[in-house]
């Protein structure tokens, strides 16, 4: 798996952060949590925001190259793997979540990888980027019939019940808006998650693209574009909003990661 940069980690958090606080609360509204795991957790963002809301037992796992010295929750509780082998903590847990990393591992890993998250736990909060949506180093985009297909495989379905709440909030990056889905073990439809089964799509039917016509527009100019160019388009924006006049990603008021081809991880 390629190796992350500081300032990729640096990117990643600025939207992060803002984004965890307006999910988190949402999804623990809907769903009993004590415990949760997070694979491509990055410096861990998204569990520091679980913290804050009184969840103690986090654990995050990515990849080695992860500066232990950022990270925004205890040391002791991120762990180094490989996510493009199979991992087995030894436990579950009430979630377990994987935002905007599963295009970052290659094809073949992607069954792997599901493996490994329905493994850990029930309930799933996931998004992966789309075809076109860009990034840096994507290796997998894919549409989200793709993975439904994956989850549906072990047991799993699919509940869009995030994406409605999350249309209008701005404070919430574009891929995670448009991405966000909760993927539960089908049994728990029957009894713990029941007053969620409405929000089922059913395996028959297409999951809804519900990004705006112009953010659609954009995905499909990215997919005409060879992968090294649009990586090297993502890391020069990057670059160029870290810099003293770009005020940090997503942090301008015109929200430009709707525009731009840069992409969660």
């Amino acid at each position: 798996m390629y190796a992350y940069s500081p300032g990729f980690f640096d990117h990643v958090d600025d939207g992060a952060a803002a984004s965890a606080a307006a999910v988190v609360p949402l999804v623990r509204r809907l769903v009993p949590v004590t415990s949760v795991v997070d694979f491509g957790c990055g410096r861990g963002a998204w569990l520091a925001a679980w913290r804050g809301l009184g969840v103690t037992d986090v654990t995050g796992v990515d990849g080695d190259y992860v500066d232990r010295a950022s990270l925004l929750i205890d040391p002791a509780a991120f762990m180094a793997r490989d996510l493009t082998a199979p991992v087995a903590l030894g436990r579950t847990f009430d979630l377990v979540q994987s935002l905007e990393v599963a295009e970052h591992l290659p094809a073949s890993a992607a069954d792997r990888f599901v493996d490994t998250l329905v493994r850990h736990g029930p309930v799933v909060l996931f998004s992966a980027a789309v075809p076109g949506q860009g990034g840096e180093h994507h290796q997998n985009e894919q549409p989200y019939g793709y993975w439904r297909g994956r989850f549906r495989a072990r047991g799993y379905v699919v509940l869009d019940v995030l994406r409605p709440h999350l249309a209008g909030d701005r404070s919430v990056m574009p891929w995670y808006r448009y991405n966000l889905l909760l993927y539960v073990d089908r049994s728990l439809l029957a009894d713990t998650l029941a007053g969620l089964a409405r929000f089922r799509i059913g395996d028959a039917a297409p999951i809804p693209d519900v990004s705006p016509f112009p953010y659609r527009l954009r995905k499909a100019c990215l997919r005409r574009l060879p992968p090294g160019l649009v990586t090297w388009i993502a890391i020069r924006k990057r670059m160029l909003r870290s810099g003293p006049a770009g005020g940090g990603a997503g942090r301008d008021g015109i929200e430009p990661p709707d525009h731009t081809t840069g992409g969660e991880r």
